[in-house]
């Protein structure tokens, strides 16, 4: 899923970016890969990275799951030869099963325009206002 993305940013990642980077392929710059279910999506992978790390509640940002103002991503569209978004229109197929994966995870999505419906929707201030559960 990331491999072009490797091959074009590795020795840049590397260089620029001191937390841990990681991967779904073996590769040859020295990246760790990370064996989670990555969903067919970079944000499916993000949610799974996190559940593998030990979270137990997840809140979305930015899961549009559809072109919004007529993009694909925030950042345009990626360089000739990455990914974008081609299969966009799949992605919430793939959250459903995400969800059915991972049922005793509370999964909020604060995304303000969004088509990803099988989670609980809720305006991010009104998540970020509530008590520590804990």
């Amino acid at each position: 899923m990331d491999k072009a993305w490797w091959e074009r940013y590795a020795t840049e990642a590397k260089a620029s970016f001191q937390g841990e980077l990681l991967t779904l392929n073996a590769n040859k710059f020295g990246i760790k890969t990370a064996r989670i279910e990555h969903y067919r999506n970079s944000g499916g992978g993000a949610v799974s990275l996190a559940i593998a790390r030990g979270a137990r509640r997840i809140i979305l940002l930015g899961y549009d799951m559809q072109k919004t103002n007529g993009q694909s991503h925030w950042h345009g569209d990626h360089p000739k030869g990455l990914g974008s978004a081609g299969k966009i229109a799949e992605w919430p197929v793939q959250f459903d099963r995400l969800k059915r994966d991972n049922s005793c995870i509370e999964i909020i999505n604060c995304t303000r325009e969004t088509a990803l419906n099988c989670f609980v929707r809720r305006p991010l201030e009104e998540v970020l206002n509530e008590p520590d559960p804990a």
